[in-house]
């Protein structure tokens, strides 16, 4: 059962998906959370333009988004030591095709509210 915490609503979440639908179920799971700074891009483009003037405390990526394999963004995280989650349907896919995917937290596509709170919590212990 997904719980609410008010304290985290200033986190501020990246979420990476091409897709509305998905991106639309992502958000309203962080919403249950208490998070609801939430901004959501679908281009590799965008988001590195996006990055240049914010930082976010959190980014939940689809590694392949309507410009190609966002490995520039992932670098970037990397660099930048931000944590971040791969949601992906082609479960350890995109790390086959680089490796720096493998330092995200995964979480398949599909997945219960449960397991989604579960990899948020993970990939933020260290700032919550």
């Amino acid at each position: 059962m997904t719980t609410k915490m008010p304290s985290h609503r200033s986190t501020r979440v990246l979420l990476l998906e091409d897709e509305a639908i998905i991106a639309i179920d992502a958000e309203e799971m962080l919403r249950a959370m208490g998070i609801g700074n939430v901004t959501s891009l679908e281009t590799n483009e965008e988001t590195l333009l996006w990055l240049l003037e914010k930082t976010p405390d959190l980014a939940i990526v689809d590694p392949r988004l309507k410009d190609g394999l966002c490995s520039g963004v992932v670098a970037d995280l990397i660099e930048r030591e931000i944590p971040f989650i791969v949601y992906s349907g082609d479960t350890r896919g995109a790390t086959g095709e680089d490796e720096s995917f493998g330092r995200g937290v995964w979480l398949p596509k599909p997945c219960t509210p449960d397991q989604f709170e579960d990899a948020v919590r993970q990939a933020l212990k260290a700032v919550w």
